[in-house]
């Protein structure tokens, strides 16, 4: 199954092979990277610091210390380029003691998908409450991810594909007042213990669009702070 991370939907996975001026490119130092783990829930951010070879490095996520990763642990990292996604398949192969503390991780393969979102999306852990037309309930939710066209979103109950919600968003931008939106369902995985819904706001007034513009830039300020600090 393949999932996308943040703002992209892997529609076509294919295997690729990075010639050695796109590899540049693609594991520039300073790029954001998204590593997944069998033993971390959710995938983690880290910044690429070099590349040698056939080998990717960055700096080491305290998940890791946490979740007591090891030298020869799966991972699959995934970096953002251009139109495209590119997924590496790994191994651990070392860690630095010395500062900066990188892990290395030794290419097994290579494969990208095509972006097919308009709009960068921001991994988050926001409170939400959503009120699918026509139930009475509202059901709570985390929202993963979120862009100016859409969020990703988890809960347990579930909800029809093209079902349309009204989503009330506590993000911290106004401390009286949620961020609130109509979105219309497009995508549903379903997970062992929740469910993982893709959404796609098709209704907002001015106010709330205002709120999701300083939303959005707050991120993305978030964003360039991580990896000027994880440069440093």
């Amino acid at each position: 199954m393949n999932v996308e991370l943040s703002n992209w939907i892997p529609v076509q996975k294919e295997e690729y092979v990075l010639s050695v001026k796109e590899k540049e490119e693609v594991f520039r130092r300073g790029a954001v990277i998204s590593i997944k783990h069998g033993y971390i829930f959710e995938p983690i951010l880290s910044v690429i610091q070099k590349t040698e070879g056939e080998s990717l490095y960055f700096r080491i996520p305290e998940e890791f210390l946490k979740n007591n990763v090891f030298k020869g642990d799966i991972v699959s990292c995934q970096v953002m380029q251009g139109e495209y996604e590119y997924i590496v398949n790994g191994t651990i192969s070392g860690f630095e003691l010395t500062y900066p503390w990188l892990v290395q991780v030794s290419i097994k393969s290579v494969s990208r998908v095509k972006n097919n979102r308009n709009a960068k999306r921001y991994l988050t852990n926001f409170q939400s409450k959503f009120y699918p037309k026509g139930a009475g309930d509202n059901i709570y939710a985390i929202i993963k991810n979120i862009s100016m066209t859409g969020v990703g979103a988890v809960f347990r109950e579930e909800i029809e594909p093209q079902s349309l919600v009204n989503v009330f968003v506590n993000a911290s931008i106004d401390k009286v007042q949620s961020l609130e939106f109509k979105a219309k369902v497009n995508r549903i995985i379903n997970r062992e213990l929740y469910n993982e819904y893709g959404l796609e706001i098709v209704e907002i007034d001015e106010l709330n669009k205002d709120k999701l513009d300083k939303l959005i830039y707050r991120l993305e300020c978030n964003e360039a702070e991580f990896v000027s600090n994880s440069l440093k």
